[in-house]
């Protein structure tokens, strides 16, 4: 069976998260996030039998759902605010703090985009958006790595090169901005994986 080259993103991108989360010694989110894979795959293959499961590629795509989810430990644990209250930082943690507010801004942004398609698209225009979304999110992850990357990134920017402070600070306008950000990127790979399918 050929295997795409998504699913060798996928693979790659766990584990070099899992690596750092891992070397970070950060063991609560590196358990949750195997834990909900399992989970995953252990009801997918009741509830979706030979076509999901321990076995099959499927649970494999989304390595983003698991690490993001899993996440809320690494805020709960290695987040605090900072004495003028401005800030939350997870001290040395500056990598896994863009990582971890990168996953959640993104899935926040994905969740309102979905949210749109649901309420206000109709049916017809809604049926494309849903595939669209549904590729970006699953189908070809690919995109929604790249597009991390490049949030990871700005944020990246912002903080250092022009605040002058420490990639592991981070506050609720960062995260706003960012999530406007990530929800305009994720529109805009839609509308062109809508167009792409017709044709145009």
């Amino acid at each position: 069976m050929m295997v795409s080259l998504d699913f060798w993103f996928a693979v790659a991108y766990a584990a070099v998260s899992l690596a750092f989360i891992f070397r970070a010694q950060r063991f609560q989110w590196l358990w949750a996030t195997v834990l909900l894979w399992l989970g995953i795959s252990a009801l997918g293959a009741r509830l979706l039998p030979g076509m999901w499961g321990f076995t099959h590629t499927g649970p494999l795509f989304i390595p983003h759902f698991y690490l993001t989810i899993a996440s809320i430990f690494f805020f709960i644990d290695d987040c605090s605010k900072t004495e003028d209250k401005k800030f939350w930082s997870a001290g040395e943690y500056a990598g896994l703090t863009l990582f971890a507010v990168s996953n959640v801004v993104m899935t926040f942004a994905f969740v309102f985009l979905a949210g749109v398609v649901y309420f206000i698209l109709p049916l017809a225009g809604a049926v494309f958006a849903w595939a669209a979304l549904l590729k970006i999110y699953a189908l070809k992850p690919i995109y929604w790595f790249a597009l991390q990357g490049v949030l990871m990134l700005v944020f990246y920017l912002h903080r250092v090169v022009v605040c002058k402070q420490p990639a592991s600070l981070f506050s609720m306008r960062q995260m706003w901005a960012g999530w406007m950000v990530a929800a305009v990127m994720q529109a805009v790979v839609a509308v062109a994986l809508i167009f792409e399918r017709s044709g145009y």
